[in-house]
């Protein structure tokens, strides 16, 4: 029964505290209910999923989900519904056809258009579920499985747990202060002839895609399995868990792992951490990847995650760990500064003021991107996922790196702020493109250049999703005007673009608000403007202990058509071969977003993309 659990709770809007839950499918359960049930169907009351909690605080659960490697200790998933033939329905599962939980600070059902009760709740009006004070202990599958919507867990922890925490949120999950005790290393009492490997004792698993996460002061103890292979980080001969019966773990334990099986679903900008902490622990990084293909997938590729103290790679500052997929060539290292992991394998670099993440998702031929997902580019499934061009880093540094892999499910994320992207498919110059669901700080320019056949015209346009009509204060489209060099477009306001004499097209892709593009001159919106109306902020974010996330915006797009004579989705004439010169005369490229000079006195003439200086000593 798949709703047995102790606590079985439809509606957080209730106190509950200081409960303890034994046994069952799991010990808490929270499903989203969609409307109000039996006799107060069709009432004109509060939709529970949309209600906020009260307070969920000092609950323990343990010695449960046993029959299912989701199900939870506390398990916020599931969902309650009338189904076609009018009959409540549970779907213990993740519901992925029906509304989430969106807890909202104001009642619709009052406040909505026409007292509508299901009206979106707008994100400046949004809350999350709050859940304070919860200990989790003896869980086979999840200690704390948080599936339906925005949450916030503060003070969490899990001993001998099969994962100490699953999330996922498009809205933003916040974990605060927890402890994930992977092992106690006190002997687990287990049915006869199964053995404690049973419960895998894996720490926290980042998912693949359209997340927003940020944990903070988390403790890993005990997590990840022993091995001489993963023992770069820790060489205690009791560190991590091992192949004891009652007390080892599954060969495949690590404090972090990554979903990387899809090449349809891939990671954006949506996961950072501050203040993790890896006490004894054994593997500290996996790679989870059912498939078993020799090459690596889009979402392996594109792993990225942003280490807002170091405290991650070591590195002793705001940091990003990336991929280390040899598949994905070059496109992480950003200078020879790069610290490589061979655990997952990863790569770890140093941010600063000027350097960042960017992610955008480009279509430019229709009839490829439909394949995604059925002929091409699976999520997980046993199909092709052809590589149809490369995107690599501007300069010499790259000459001899390919790029990372362009297939048709054509996500880009990867460091921005140095001498931009080039772009090369193969097909050729494609005839118009469509750039969605940007994320990028103001601050660190996206530059991307593309080869066209010379004398090639441009029209590119940036529209905002939420906008009808233009105003007198706001403008719903910008239509971009060329300009007479890159460095124009790199410090320009996002509307410009550049075409060199060989035809080589470069743009800056910014992250526009939803509802206007100008008020009503185009604006380079920053993270502190707020939104139409006077209401939210202009761009989406997700915010906690200090850590800013950018959240994208799917149905604002850029659109780029070139005036070239086309064969299917591209320009007939292939444009010339082109290795882009970033350096000054004199100057070698060092990195993804500087150049050196070797003085005669030892020291090091550095400049950065931004045109800023540096003399480094010996």
């Amino acid at each position: 029964d798949v709703s047995a659990s102790a606590f079985y709770i439809t509606n957080v809007h209730n106190y509950i505290i200081g409960n303890a839950a034994s046994g069952g499918w799991s010990g808490f359960a929270f499903p989203v209910l969609q409307e109000p049930t039996g006799p107060y169907r069709g009432a004109k009351l509060r939709p529970p999923l949309s209600e906020t909690s009260l307070m969920i605080d000092g609950n323990t659960a343990h010695s449960t989900s046993w029959w299912w490697k989701h199900s939870a200790g506390f398990y916020m998933g599931g969902a309650l519904f009338y189904n076609e033939d009018d009959v409540l329905e549970y779907n213990a599962g993740r519901d992925l056809t029906r509304p989430k939980r969106s807890p909202c600070l104001v009642d619709k059902c009052k406040t909505g258009h026409k007292n509508n009760c299901r009206e979106y709740c707008q994100p400046y009006e949004q809350a999350w579920l709050k859940m304070t004070n919860t200990k989790a202990f003896l869980v086979a599958g999840v200690g704390l499985n948080s599936w339906n919507g925005r949450t916030e867990i503060i003070g969490y922890e899990c001993h001998d747990c099969g994962l100490f925490l699953e999330a996922l949120s498009t809205d933003g999950f916040w974990g605060h202060d927890m402890l994930g005790v992977c092992r106690s290393k006190t002997p687990l009492v287990l049915p006869r002839g199964v053995k404690a490997s049973r419960i895998p004792g894996n720490g926290f698993r980042w998912y693949d895609t359209g997340q927003e996460h940020i944990l903070a002061n988390v403790t890993f103890r005990n997590c990840g399995y022993r091995s001489d292979d993963y023992n770069q980080y820790n060489k205690d001969p009791e560190r991590g868990c091992g192949d004891e019966d009652d007390i080892g773990c599954e060969k495949k334990s690590s404090a972090w792992s990554f979903v990387t099986h899809s090449d349809q679903f891939v990671p954006e900008i949506m996961q950072a951490t501050k203040s993790i902490t890896f006490e004894n622990c054994g593997r500290y990084f996996y790679y989870h990847d059912f498939r078993r293909k020799t090459t690596s997938s889009n979402s392996g590729r594109l792993q990225n995650w942003f280490d807002s103290d170091g405290s991650i790679t070591g590195l002793g500052g705001p940091s990003v760990v990336a991929s280390g997929l040899t598949d994905a060539g070059m496109w992480w290292s950003v200078d020879n500064k790069v610290v490589s992991d061979i655990q997952g394998p990863l790569k770890f670099f140093e941010l600063n003021a000027n350097r960042g993440l960017g992610h955008f998702r480009i279509k430019w031929d229709d009839d490829l991107h439909r394949q995604v997902g059925d002929t091409q580019c699976g999520n997980g499934k046993d199909i092709p996922c052809d590589y149809v061009g490369y995107i690599k880093h501007m300069g010499k540094y790259y000459a001899n790196d390919a790029g990372l892999p362009v297939t048709a499910s054509a996500d880009i994320v990867g460091p921005v702020g140095g001498f931009g992207w080039k772009l090369e498919l193969n097909g050729g110059a494609p005839k118009s493109a469509r750039f969605e669901e940007v994320e990028v700080d103001p601050s660190t320019p996206m530059l991307l250049s593309i080869a066209y056949p010379k004398g090639t015209n441009f029209t590119i346009v940036a529209h905002a999703a939420w906008c009808k009509e233009a105003t007198a204060d706001f403008s719903c489209t910008e239509t971009f005007y060329q300009v007479s060099s890159i460095k124009d477009v790199r410090f320009g306001i996002g509307n410009t673009y550049y075409v060199d004499k060989q035809g080589v097209l470069t743009i800056k892709i910014v992250q526009i608000p939803k509802t206007f593009v100008g008020r009503p001159e185009f604006v380079l919106p920053q993270y502190d403007d707020i939104g139409k109306g006077g209401k939210g902020y202009a761009l989406p974010r997700f915010e906690r202990d200090g850590i800013r996330l950018p959240q994208r915006t799917k149905s604002n797009y850029l659109s780029l058509e070139a005036d070239c004579v086309s064969t299917g989705a591209y320009c007939s004439e292939i444009p010339s071969i082109y290795e882009p010169t970033v350096c000054f005369i004199g100057f070698h490229q060092t990195g993804y977003d500087h150049c050196s000079f070797n003085m005669v006195n030892g020291r090091i003439a550095r400049y950065y993309a931004d045109f800023s200086w540096v003399i480094l000593s010996p």
